[in-house]
């Protein structure tokens, strides 16, 4: 509790006691005369009170400085300026100085993940230099892709930390990062080429220092057959070849609104669905995506075969040995992966040459819990490719609970709408995914399906029973 000093009423927070000291004669409007703290920096009556309530009235009150209203507009601003010009007790100076220290050492450990391997730490390079709006992740990365040489065949380097207060220069803040190249040769090709460059950012002009990325965490293990980027990401369960994820997490990846909306439905609770949803096994509709020309889809194969990675995973929420998201639109005569946009549009052409799709998202080995695409506008469409087996289909659950579907998109096109809850089955071997999706606002369409059943070649409904209490 807060206790006024002056009247003896009790708060139940500061920002209670401020509003009373605010509202009452106890504060500003009792005329108090603000005390000189001899600095010529008048505190308000009101940090006045509230000190004296501190001081007076609580012991167990934890310091409320008014370091920000006391603080002088102009001079000096020194730690030893303001703490004279508060006035305050040792014990109140000790928690101060306290509440700094630890501002301070958590600033100081905010340092950069080191590699796993030492071939990722060869594609990274550091980049300083960066003061305004390039201190920013988003300035930094307006910075590389700005800095990047003309007619050089390297993709831009990705962002992967920085650190705003990083240096002094002239007694002004400069902020490093350090950025990921595909591979080594590349790394040093851009961090000749950028070095001492020249780029604008925020209207201000700044001249990028890069070098090699170096570490001072432990020593880094020498990369083996097994390549580490599969384990970055989030957690996720890895399933068994031919395994589906548990009944409750497909349910609960659903919005609770979804959730609540199937529970009404059916006149019983939450928790009485979610003890149904564990207990039932559910029928699964066997579907068989769309074929194209074996001509397109060997192409779209080869171009995967051929993909030089990006050094770090685009999405770096999902498990996946390699992850990227890539614009429709070919960017130019440098675009490093101009070749495989023309062959996902070829074969997408062949079906539908009208979607209005404007991302891809490329992958090798995606391991899928349940999950939403929250950020989708409209439907998409998906395909497979590898050598998987054992598995491998993608799954999608009916928004109303009484479908699920399994459909093989082995070199084949599926048609479905990723805001419904949908996964991948538990596979063995490589396999490659390429989604094609809409993410503006502009090209919209609401949801008239969870899977397009008249998009498929063939369709065979599993024999299970459709619900299987187990008592």
């Amino acid at each position: 509790m807060f206790r006024c000093a002056r009247c003896g009423e009790e708060s139940s927070s500061r920002n209670a006691l401020f509003r009373h000291l605010r509202a009452s004669p106890c504060g500003v409007d009792a005329g108090v005369a603000a005390p000189d703290t001899g600095s010529g920096v008048a505190k308000s009556a009101l940090a006045f009170a509230f000190d004296a309530a501190r001081r007076d009235g609580c012991a167990n009150t934890n310091f409320a400085h008014a370091e920000r209203a006391a603080r002088p507009r102009d001079g000096p601003r020194g730690r030893d300026k303001r703490v004279h010009d508060l006035e305050l007790s040792k014990e109140e100076c000790r928690a101060l100085n306290e509440r700094r220290r630890e501002r301070a050492a958590k600033r100081k450990s905010q340092q950069p993940p080191a590699p796993r391997t030492a071939e990722d730490k060869a594609r990274e390079i550091w980049v300083g230099g960066l003061v305004g709006r390039a201190s920013t992740m988003k300035g930094f990365k307006e910075a590389l892709w700005r800095a990047m040489p003309r007619g050089c065949a390297a993709a831009p380097p990705q962002a992967r930390f920085l650190k705003q207060r990083g240096y002094k220069d002239n007694g002004r803040w400069v902020a490093y990062g350090f950025a990921v190249c595909r591979d080594a040769n590349e790394a040093n090709t851009l961090r000749v080429a950028m070095d001492g460059a020249t780029v604008v950012v925020g209207g201000e002009a700044i001249v990028l220092k890069v070098s090699p990325a170096t570490y001072t965490e432990p020593k880094l293990k020498q990369s083996g057959g097994v390549d580490d980027a599969a384990s970055r990401g989030a957690k996720a369960k890895i399933f068994h070849p031919g395994e589906h994820p548990n009944p409750r997490d497909v349910l609960l990846a659903w919005h609770t609104t979804d959730i609540e909306a199937r529970a009404q439905s059916r006149g019983i609770s939450m928790d009485e669905l979610i003890a149904e949803a564990v207990r039932c096994e559910h029928e699964y509709i066997e579907l068989e995506g769309v074929r194209v020309s074996e001509s397109s889809t060997k192409t779209l194969g080869d171009a995967l075969l051929a993909t030089r990675w990006p050094g770090q995973s685009h999405r770096a929420g999902v498990k996946s040995e390699r992850y990227l998201v890539l614009k429709r639109d070919i960017r130019g005569s440098n675009d490093v992966y101009a070749s495989l946009k023309l062959a996902c549009e070829a074969v997408l052409a062949e079906v539908d040459a009208d979607f209005p799709y404007d991302s891809l998202a490329i992958t090798k080995n995606f391991i899928s819990s349940p999950h939403l695409d929250i950020e989708d506008k409209s439907y998409q469409f998906a395909m497979a490719f590898g050598d998987f087996a054992d598995g491998g289909e993608l799954c999608v659950e009916a928004r109303d609970g009484t479908k699920r579907w399994m459909i093989n998109t082995r070199e084949r096109l599926a048609r479905f709408d990723g805001r419904s809850v949908h996964w991948v089955r538990g596979y063995t071997g490589t396999r490659y995914s390429v989604v094609w999706y809409v993410n503006r606002k502009t090209k919209f369409t609401p949801q008239k399906f969870d899977v397009d059943e008249s998009f498929v070649d063939d369709c065979v409904v599993h024999e299970a029973p459709k619900c299987c209490c187990v008592q």
